[in-house]
């Protein structure tokens, strides 16, 4: 079969042939039918999370059909279709068939396309991290780097009735594609003071300058000082959330306690009770609530895995669809 393999050299991914793996008791055998590329496939591949292990097969975003089922496997048949319902490490879809335990799949209702399943893992992100942070109609929100997470974040967002949702970003097209989708305003980081910019717009109580700023900031972006920026910008007794992985940096502490603020980080559902978001992030889907395929601006074949990856990490392409 057809597998798209890390290297072990930085940045750099093939598809080669490789042994097709065989179902074992208590796991489905799957056939990938469209799969996307995370941010976080981009960060292994750079060497951010550890070394890049050569011959790994990538990929967790996926849309897949079950062509054999395990002994010992209920409720899943030949023919069914699975997304996966929590994030791990690597299932390894960027392939032509894989190997997963039932408990890290969903199925599909039948009335849902694929364009739309396959994005159900970053979904299950976005929607999570506008869950837990509690927005409600009438909440403001500031998402900081609308992506294709964050780009979900905003449709979520709008879902649960926030307003004014409020995009930031560096590259004009994604604000476009943010204001598209949901977003009231749109700022770029690079334009002017952007915290008293986001501030402005979101002014609380004239007699209490603290008041002033979104309730709720939810960073999508990598970037350094994306966690001094929302600090700044959120009001008092506000919320923080890291929706997705961020380097290592130094904040101000104190800007935390003084401004009496919740930091928070949502990853999709790898502990506990968010796995459930999983399965909301694909009924949200199923009952039209919103429509993620205007984010998808490409197709490419496994065999143009590099092509795919180099030009996500251009910025030329938002969320390239995988077909084997």
């Amino acid at each position: 079969m057809r597998a798209c393999v890390a290297t072990g050299e930085k940045g750099r991914i093939e598809c080669r042939e490789v042994p097709t793996p065989s179902v074992e008791p208590g796991t489905l055998l799957l056939k990938t039918r469209c799969a996307l590329i995370c941010g976080s496939d981009l960060e292994y591949l750079d060497g951010v999370h550890g070394e890049i292990v050569p011959e790994e097969i990538r990929g967790h975003e996926f849309v897949a059909e079950v062509v054999e089922v395990g002994e010992g496997v209920r409720g899943w048949e030949v023919g069914d279709r699975a997304v996966p319902i929590s994030y791990t490490s690597n299932y390894g879809c960027w392939a032509d068939y894989f190997v997963c335990p039932p408990v890290g799949v969903q199925k599909v209702p039948e009335h849902v396309p694929d364009e739309e399943a396959v994005f159900v893992e970053p979904l299950h992100t976005g929607f999570g991290s506008v869950e837990a942070a509690e927005l409600k109609p009438g909440r403001s929100v500031a998402v900081i780097g609308v992506g294709k997470l964050g780009l979900l974040t905003v449709m979520s967002a709008t879902v649960a009735g926030a307003a004014p949702i409020i995009a930031i970003d560096l590259d004009q097209s994604r604000l476009d594609k943010a204001l598209e989708v949901g977003a009231h305003d749109a700022f770029n980081a690079n334009d002017g003071d952007l915290v008293s910019r986001v501030k402005d717009l979101t002014t609380g109580n004239p007699r209490f300058p603290a008041t002033n700023g979104p309730h709720v900031v939810i960073a999508c972006a990598r970037g350094g000082n994306v966690l001094d920026q929302a600090l700044g910008m959120v009001r008092q007794g506000g919320k923080v959330m890291l929706a997705g992985f961020m380097p290592p940096v130094e904040f101000d502490s104190g800007t935390v306690l003084t401004k009496q603020l919740t930091l928070s980080g949502m990853l999709a559902g790898r502990y506990g009770e968010n796995r459930r978001n999983g399965r909301i992030a694909l009924r949200m889907l199923a009952y039209k609530q919103l429509d993620p395929k205007p984010l998808l601006s490409g197709t490419m074949p496994f065999e143009d895995i590099q092509k795919a990856i180099d030009s996500t990490y251009s910025g030329e392409h938002l969320a390239v669809l995988l077909k084997p």
